[in-house]
């Protein structure tokens, strides 16, 4: 029986690619005031290679969030040959604040006001800090902190999705076992199968028309939906189904 419904945050709750797409291009509008002879595709290019990096180095456990986003603009200065400058810190202020000002929530996030009869929680990666870039701010911008019970962020007790203990942590959190709650993600190799691997009902919620072909089990979500109303459904269904 399912006590609890956790949901990942980016690409689940709020769309934050938009709002990352957002930012980039007024970042680099300000970036080119200050550095006009560096061009769009160097920028970008750039900016791209950065970012591969400092994630390798994240899921390698050699880094937090708060590192990417701390480091990310000297990186980028350095890997465009720039001069260390103050406006570093001008462009990473600027882009933070674009970001979370850029953010909205999906449509379909009203469901959650519909599940009062579970505990309602999020569970997601990234840093836990004060910082205009985090999930902590962005949880309470975009007024979710009303919306749940409970969150568990990874800057916060050291552990990334997909691995188990964040998850279990979650669900300690809510009182319940694993195999009581369902989590709801759109990332196959973060959320699904950590769920999975977890003992969790897995949901994959595909907001695309891409089909989902697993390649192993651990991705095989037990639940398919499109949107979030599709979560109502799951409660009442089978496992395996599309909702």
């Amino acid at each position: 029986m399912i006590k609890a419904v956790f949901f990942d945050l980016d690409g689940t709750l709020c769309d934050s690619d938009t709002a990352w797409d957002i930012a980039q291009r007024a970042m680099f509008q300000l970036f080119r005031k200050h550095y006009p002879d560096v061009s769009e595709a160097a920028f970008t290019e750039a900016w791209q290679t950065v970012h591969q990096e400092l994630f390798k180095q994240l899921n390698a456990e050699k880094c937090t969030m708060a590192d990417v986003r701390d480091s990310r603009f000297q990186c980028l200065f350095k890997e465009l040959d720039l001069p260390i400058d103050k406006i570093m810190e001008e462009l990473s202020d600027f882009f933070c604040s674009r970001y979370l000002t850029s953010l909205r929530l999906y449509n379909d996030v009203p469901v959650l006001e519909e599940l009062h009869a579970y505990h309602v929680g999020i569970i997601t990666n990234g840093a836990h800090d004060e910082h205009t870039d985090s999930q902590l701010s962005k949880v309470r911008h975009l007024g979710l902190s009303e919306r749940i019970q409970s969150l568990t962020i990874s800057g916060e007790i050291g552990i990334r999705k997909p691995k188990v203990g964040i998850f279990k942590m979650a669900c300690e959190r809510a009182s319940v076992l694993l195999e009581e709650a369902m989590f709801i993600g759109d990332s196959v190799q973060n959320d699904i199968v950590g769920a999975n691997r977890a003992d969790m009902t897995s949901v994959h919620i595909n907001r695309t028309s891409d089909e989902l072909i697993p390649k192993m089990a651990d991705e095989r979500p037990d639940y398919s939906i499109s949107n979030l109303y599709g979560v109502l459904s799951c409660l009442n269904s089978r496992p395996n189904e599309s909702v």
